[in-house]
């Protein structure tokens, strides 16, 4: 693309999402601010199995180009599908092929992109942006302790020692993690392995990018039956209980979650998700009075925002720990996997606006102790002056996101500069 082409260019943002939900949904939140509030035309490039979830915001955001037909990397039909169990990191090796399709497009459209805002996890896409000569920017869903903390881990010494803590030494504290805790996108790179290079490549690719944005965004969704249930229950009574979309608790896990919440004798909502078998048998007719299960996908959002619900147990997935922190209820932490140990470390010790109930997808806790932990979080025993921090953090997202506030700015500084880089 000649450099007579881009002084004549408006601004157009090539949006390249990572397929899964919890990537996905936060990505497209951003996008639609920055096309409803700032009129960027947008182009969402997404594969076949994606398209259904861009249905709303496509409805939503006027001024999103429709998606792009690309082939689908994760379809049965293709090389690149993972089988069950692979780290999902894995999808960015089969998408980074897509860098030739994206590249074709955009300079047959009659309106070239001026910039790309893709995942981190797809890397591969700065590589596009070169092609293009064009900006782009990194969009990350997960917390700035963590996006550092991986910036460290994959520029340093890979494979890590398993039997050695992982010291960051480049953040304030240098603080250290169990290898068990180090984000397991890290701990599964194989070296040597094509697909682990090209994943690691991505990664090392995103410290080229024009700019980096990270993830403010909300998702949710689902069956309003509990809502409803919701209405007639006191002030800060109810514990909100989700792992998120893609983990299954274990059946003796899971046991002990359900021994527990009964024993606590508190009010709650599990979010089961789609696999019910997760749940203890005969635990919804024994607790009839005091809770609700959720099938399927949970409005978490409203769910956490109601006055009933007074606390939350948590993976410590970012999306999660953000609409919680948002919500302004206390966080139970329960991290398994990924981040969410780097996330927990956060709004536990950093913090201090949650409690720790638990660590590990393996882990299968004293359920007397975990009741215990349920009862004292909803009924405001020992908890100090828990409370007051998780307002706190509460009213500091509000005003960051309202008109004005930090985040707010951030986005009007963001687009006027890539505004200004599209053009001479």
């Amino acid at each position: 693309m000649s450099t007579g082409a881009a002084s004549s260019r408006r601004p157009h943002v090539l949006v390249v999402p990572f397929p899964p939900m919890g990537h996905l949904l936060p990505l497209l939140d951003f996008a639609h601010l920055l096309s409803t509030r700032h009129r960027v035309p947008i182009t969402v490039a997404v594969t076949p199995s994606s398209l259904p979830l861009l249905s709303a915001f496509l409805a939503s955001t006027p001024l999103a180009a429709l998606p792009l037909p690309l082939p689908d990397p994760s379809a049965p039909e293709h090389a690149g599908q993972l089988a069950p169990g692979t780290h999902h990191a894995l999808l960015a090796a089969p998408l980074s092929t897509l860098r030739g399709p994206l590249v074709s497009w955009a300079r047959s459209h009659p309106h070239p992109p001026t910039a790309v805002l893709s995942d981190f996890f797809l890397g591969s896409a700065q590589l596009v942006a070169d092609d293009l000569r064009v900006p782009r920017v990194a969009f990350y869903g997960v917390a700035a302790f963590t996006t550092a903390a991986l910036d460290q881990l994959w520029n340093g010494t890979l494979p890590l020692d398993p039997n050695s803590p992982a010291v960051l030494s480049a953040l304030p504290g240098s603080p250290s993690f169990p290898y068990g805790h180090v984000p397991s996108v890290v701990r599964s790179y194989v070296p040597g392995d094509p697909d682990w290079e090209l994943v690691r490549e991505g990664f090392l690719l995103n410290s080229r990018a024009w700019g980096a944005v990270v993830n403010t965004g909300e998702a949710d969704g689902g069956s309003r039956g509990a809502l409803l249930w919701l209405a007639g229950c006191p002030a800060r009574s109810v514990l909100y209980v989700c792992f998120g979309s893609m983990y299954k608790p274990p059946p003796a896990q899971a046991a002990a979650l359900g021994t527990a919440l009964e024993a606590s004798g508190v009010r709650f909502i599990w979010a089961v998700g789609a696999d019910v078998a997760v749940l203890p048998e005969g635990l919804e007719e024994r607790a009839r009075d005091k809770g609700r299960v959720v099938r399927g996908w949970a409005p978490q959002m409203e769910v956490l925002r109601h006055a009933a619900v007074g606390a939350f147990v948590t993976h410590c997935g970012w999306n999660s720990t953000l609409e919680g922190v948002a919500a302004g209820v206390t966080l139970v932490a329960w991290p398994m996997k990924a981040d969410q140990f780097i996330d927990a470390r956060l709004v536990v010790d950093v913090h201090g606006a949650a409690v720790r109930a638990a660590e590990g997808e393996d882990d299968v806790p004293d359920s007397g102790a975990l009741a215990r932990v349920f009862a004292g979080v909803v009924n405001a025993a020992e908890l100090g002056g828990l409370r007051d921090k998780v307002r706190t953090l509460a009213a500091a997202a509000g005003e960051a996101v309202e008109e004005g506030g930090s985040s707010w700015l951030d986005l009007e500084r963001m687009a006027k500069e890539l505004e200004a880089a599209s053009g001479p």
